[in-house]
């Protein structure tokens, strides 16, 4: 959100964010820098009515020409404010998938709310085809990628001399969703054919709740039993450098069951990373299997030792071949300035709509 509000600034529009939870401020000084307003309010724990009151005369205050809400919550909040006190064009996200709803229930309650948006952007086109089987949303569903400074990642280790050096980067959540255990498998397998197995660096946090500690605990455990997997698994927790992290790695490998758009697989695709991907959602859009990288079947860990092996038998025509394509395909697709034109279209059509 803050590279499209700097991209849209830096094109002569005005832009503005409402914020409740100040004090998460990481990018704070990015946006005073750009001199880009931010309302604030602390709201407490749970659901808020005062933050769509707040909403209702911020609104009503100015002379707002769109809304845009991202994130579940926000977007709840956005349309509930909008529907009382209608003063601009709404247009609300879906950032993940499907699959992530808790309840088909609650995921439909939520996007009956979509009702009173004039447009619903999926960052994915796997997420915004099942959106449009909803008859209410067939006609306001638009997509568009995720954007990024892809010149800013720089470039990626070059292939290593003998494939028992390889450096694998993973970056997700430790959940069920993300799919550490078929990884470890698959990794268990490939060292039994191959007397090794490459090493791995998860960035990210470990969920807190009960079912994440539980799914965490298993990883653990299965990692226990591998000892040769464990010995070159590495825990680096959160992150705020990944371009560096990005570039202290060769090869990047993603077992998600289902994504909405994944950043970090546009990511290191722009480091020029052969990237390694779970054949679901959008994924197959962004690597085609034996261009930029392989894919495999998530839920069946022998797929995924196959393209590990795939990815070590590279020679360094075809590895230097890979990490051109893919960032060459980042350029063409995934920069921030096609992200800040879409969004931009999509605004200017509504208005003048």
């Amino acid at each position: 959100m803050v590279d499209l509000a700097c991209g849209l600034k830096e094109r002569g529009h005005t832009v503005e964010f409402f914020v409740y939870f100040p004090q998460y401020d990481f990018y704070a000084s990015r946006l005073e820098t750009a001199g880009i307003g931010v309302h604030r309010y602390r709201k407490g724990r749970g659901f808020s009515f005062a933050v769509v009151w707040k909403l209702i005369a911020l609104t009503r205050g100015r002379d707002f020409d769109v809304v845009l809400a991202f994130l579940n919550a926000p977007t709840i909040y956005a349309e509930l404010a909008l529907l009382i006190a209608r003063k601009a064009i709404l247009v609300v996200s879906e950032r993940c998938s499907h699959h992530d709803d808790r309840s088909a229930i609650a995921g439909n309650f939520r996007r009956a709310l979509h009702c009173v948006a004039d447009s619903v952007v999926s960052n994915s086109r796997s997420h915004a085809a099942w959106l449009r089987t909803k008859w209410w949303l067939s006609d306001k569903v638009a997509v568009v990628y995720n954007g990024f400074d892809v010149n800013s990642f720089g470039n990626a280790m070059p292939m290593p001399a003998r494939p028992q050096e390889i450096r694998l980067l993973a970056v997700g959540r430790v959940c069920p969703q993300k799919n550490l255990i078929n990884l470890i498998a698959g990794l268990h397998l490939f060292h039994d054919r191959n007397g090794y197995a490459p090493n791995i660096s998860w960035v990210g946090k470990r969920d807190v709740d009960a079912d994440g500690r539980k799914y965490g605990n298993s990883v653990l455990e299965l990692l226990d039993r591998y000892p040769a997997i464990k010995a070159g698994w590495r825990w680096l927790g959160e992150q705020r450098d990944m371009r560096s992290i990005f570039r202290a790695h060769h090869a990047f490998v993603h077992p998600s069951r289902y994504e909405g758009l994944p950043n970090a697989v546009c990511e290191a695709l722009a480091c020029g990373m052969p990237v390694l991907v779970s054949d679901v959602c959008d994924h197959s859009l962004l690597v085609e299997d034996g261009r930029r990288g392989f894919l495999f079947d998530p839920e069946i860990p022998e797929s995924i030792a196959a393209a590990l092996q795939k990815l070590v038998d590279l020679n360094p025509a075809d590895w230097a071949e890979f990490s051109a394509e893919a960032q060459s395909f980042a350029a063409a697709h995934l920069g921030l300035g096609q992200m800040v034109s879409a969004y931009e279209t999509l605004f200017s059509d509504l208005v003048n709509r």
